[in-house]
């Protein structure tokens, strides 16, 4: 459509609009509500940049500072709940209807150009000025993990690796208690993810549909009211053994993460699902085999990729969940990495450690996105060798 649109006359910034984005409108707005949602449920930047006079921040202080029985608490989180339903729904409701598919035959898509001298330089600002706003903080962090003081200098007055050896020795339980949440929430959100996947697609099971619907409904809760509705409904229930309270029982953390990450490993077991040709549970099932044992021979090796590559998505984006977690730690021995560095950010004397600890979270986070990657790429090479040999 691009070319027929320059043989028509159409070029430049009348091109993209008038063809390129009206095209990539699906994507624009389904990122646009993502991002919506994400940025309107943040809880850690505003509490960190002591930021106070937003939604997410006032439903937090109201319970903890109030109590658990203020409404007005329960009121702000209704209300962040209606908005990400809201942007969720009216990014559908402008796409419903419309057809954004093109008719297309071998090779799609215009051949790369060469950049006049005057457009290489105004590409290259446009990519360092964008690279400087999104590494910056990392930067920051960089220099305030490994440094001494810093008050009024345009850098530390010296450098260390003290933090990280205060991290390791005295802040260690943070560490281990987030290998153990996240680890057992992405265990649970590929479980759940593959039996789901397995219902929705291949099964004729009625409202197998509301089952999908539900398990990606916690996109649109924001995390810090998925906290406070957990807090609320075991609030007072006494665990046996003397374990104390639900609501601040550890178990309920692995729970809320879950709950959380799961829209990401169904995701992936979905799409590593429909990859899988049913021809080949019909032919085990021709030769007498049974349809669990389908599953556990066939069906569940073959979406090993896809299970994989939602454990490390659900992991790492769980390790560092601070809206849903800290409504719900009960004691700091509990607490998660990302709780650790909320409780270290409150004083200028832990800054440093609380740097440090920002930094293995994202060292974390980035390991989980490229052994992701790695492995969709992987899964996807497989897949074009199978069906290039057919």
């Amino acid at each position: 459509m691009e070319e027929a649109a320059q043989n028509l006359g159409s070029h430049g910034m009348r091109m993209f609009r008038r063809i390129v984005f009206p095209l990539a409108m699906p994507g624009y707005l389904a990122g646009a509500a993502l991002v919506f949602i994400k940025v309107f449920d943040d809880l850690g930047t505003p509490l960190l940049l002591n930021v106070n006079n937003m939604l997410a921040p006032q439903a937090y202080l109201r319970i903890t500072g109030v109590g658990i029985n203020d409404p007005m608490g329960y009121v702000i989180s209704f209300i962040l709940v209606a908005f990400s339903v809201f942007s969720l729904w009216a990014s559908f409701l402008f796409m419903r209807g419309k057809d954004y598919a093109t008719v297309q035959k071998g090779g799609g898509g215009l051949s790369r150009r060469d950049l006049k001298p005057r457009e290489k330089w105004l590409a290259w600002g446009v990519i360092l000025l964008i690279l400087a706003m999104v590494l910056s903080p990392h930067l920051g962090l960089l220099l305030l993990a490994f440094g001494t003081i810093w008050s009024f200098s345009p850098l530390p007055d010296g450098f260390t690796v003290q933090h990280f050896g205060t991290i390791f020795t005295q802040s260690s339980q943070y560490v281990w208690n987030t290998l153990i949440y996240a680890g057992s929430a992405a265990l649970i959100d590929v479980l759940l993810g593959t039996a789901i996947a397995y219902i929705v697609i291949r099964t004729g099971l009625p409202g197998r549909k509301w089952l999908d619907y539900m398990a990606t409904a916690a996109l649109a809760v924001p995390g810090v009211v998925l906290g406070i509705g957990y807090l609320r409904m075991f609030h007072g229930i006494q665990l046996p053994f003397g374990l104390g309270q639900m609501s601040s029982f550890w178990g309920i953390i692995i729970v809320a993460l879950a709950v959380r990450r799961l829209p990401y490993a169904l995701r992936a077991c979905m799409a590593a699902l429909q990859q899988v040709s049913l021809s080949l549970e019909e032919a085990a099932e021709s030769l007498g085999a049974s349809r669990s044992s389908t599953i556990r021979r066939i069906v569940v090796p073959l979406m090993t990729g896809g299970i994989l590559a939602g454990f490390v998505t659900s992991f790492a984006t769980a390790a560092v969940e601070l809206s849903a977690t800290i409504m719900l730690v009960g004691r700091s021995s509990d607490a998660p990495l990302a709780y650790g560095i909320y409780l270290y950010m409150q004083s200028p004397a832990g800054r440093g450690p609380g740097a440090a600890l920002g930094i293995l979270a994202v060292v974390i986070v980035a390991l989980g996105t490229y052994l992701s990657q790695r492995i969709i790429e992987r899964e996807r090479a497989r897949q074009t060798m199978t069906g290039d040999q057919h």
